[in-house]
């Protein structure tokens, strides 16, 4: 059960008064936090003293803060401060009997990547762990009707990344992003999902073994309160925050008109790394990401050349260490190499399989061992069809 400050307080009366996003952390600065905004005679507001001895920056966002608006919320909070405590109070522990942790722009565990944008949320609610500020993270987006080429594509990039220790990003959405965030969690890597809706909604229901299974080693996480529905303006809106948490921003499959583009827009606005999975010309999935890389975005051609951007030493050697283990395939039994060897790089079905395998096994027996192989992390089940992962 987490302890509530005063400061948790009074951020969550000033999030419901409107207070804008973008003066939160300015005031924050200059008056030291949510509660000492909330004690200030506004009088003092408009004169030098407020930016006296503060760096030019700060007072250059000073200039922008609406101080109207910031005067006339402080003083409507003033007048029935007491109700608004115990409102916000009782908000809060239904927090805690929920499970759902909290923090917010003057928090010492806001994710300082947020920090960085200049709409960064004013409260973010969780389940499972905020990210860490010392190991890197990717973001990993797409279609939501990919191709069985983005499928594939965004279950080795979901695995490989995670395998080298990089943090997955993704909106948990149907396709690409959900299929990176499984294959990270089948890795026993850490990925974060970032929601449109409140943080005890389950959307999609497609991803709901992604729910259950993600706050084990990486975490959900949402600004919006708990109970609040999928509605479609939340989305985009929401993709800041995925850009924003993320070191690089990967695309798997987008169409030339895509949604994803928001993802990337914004970003490029964040001085986020963009890179994009190439594709043949002639498939309207790869469309998108051929213009990216045609207008500048980096090459996802391996999970190496994400790496590689990141600069990461260390998991350099990781991820060597899996590639060398990639193909090594001497400690499989018998039965298991001639199944690989049957699925090659094209992916098969449980029936096709049977057919080619020159044993006797029976279909129930088979079916047991491709589980088997598929928990072992040899195999990926996509749909109907088997894909090797060695």
């Amino acid at each position: 059960m987490k302890e509530i400050t005063n400061e948790d307080i009074y951020a969550y009366i000033y999030k419901n008064k409107g207070l804008a996003l973008n003066s939160a952390k300015i005031l924050c600065k200059l008056f030291g936090g949510f509660e000492n905004l909330a004690h200030t005679d506004f009088k003092d507001l408009y004169t030098d003293s407020l930016i006296n001895g503060i760096k030019d920056d700060d007072a250059v966002n000073c200039a922008k803060l609406n101080l109207i608006k910031i005067k006339n919320i402080t003083e409507s909070i003033q007048k029935e401060e007491n109700f608004l405590k115990e409102e916000a109070v009782l908000f809060y522990e239904k927090l805690n009997e929920k499970g759902i942790k909290w923090t917010h722009v003057n928090s010492k565990d806001y994710p300082e990547r947020l920090l960085q944008i200049h709409d960064s949320p004013l409260i973010l609610y969780y389940k499972g762990e905020l990210i860490r500020e010392d190991i890197p993270s990717v973001a990993i987006i797409g279609a939501r009707n990919c191709s069985v080429y983005g499928e594939k594509t965004a279950v080795m990039f979901g695995k490989e990344l995670a395998m080298a220790g990089v943090q997955i990003i993704s909106g948990m959405a149907r396709g690409v992003d959900g299929i990176a965030q499984r294959s990270a969690i089948n890795a026993n890597g850490s990925t974060f999902g970032i929601l449109g809706c409140g943080i005890d909604i389950v959307y999609p229901r497609d991803n709901d073994d992604i729910f259950k299974s993600i706050t084990k080693s990486g975490g959900l996480i949402s600004e919006y309160p708990p109970g609040v529905q999928p509605l479609r303006q939340f989305f985009p809106q929401r993709n800041r925050i995925i850009s924003g948490l993320s070191d690089i921003v990967l695309v798997v499959e987008a169409r030339r008109k895509s949604g994803t583009y928001i993802t990337v827009t914004q970003a490029l606005e964040q001085g986020r790394e963009v890179f994009a999975v190439p594709g043949r010309i002639t498939d309207s999935l790869s469309e998108g990401c051929n213009r990216l890389i045609g207008s500048g975005s980096g090459v996802a051609d391996c999970a190496e050349s994400v790496l590689e951007c990141l600069r990461l030493k260390y998991k350099f050697d990781n991820f060597s260490e899996i590639k060398r283990n990639k193909n090594n395939t001497d400690n499989l039994s018998d039965l298991r190499k001639k199944i690989m060897e049957t699925i090659k790089d094209d992916g098969k079905t449980l029936s096709l399989i049977a057919d080619s395998l020159s044993t006797n096994i029976s279909v129930e027996e088979l079916t047991s061992e491709l589980v088997e192989m598929e928990t072992d992390g040899i195999l990926v089940k996509i749909g109907n069809m088997y894909y090797n992962k060695l």
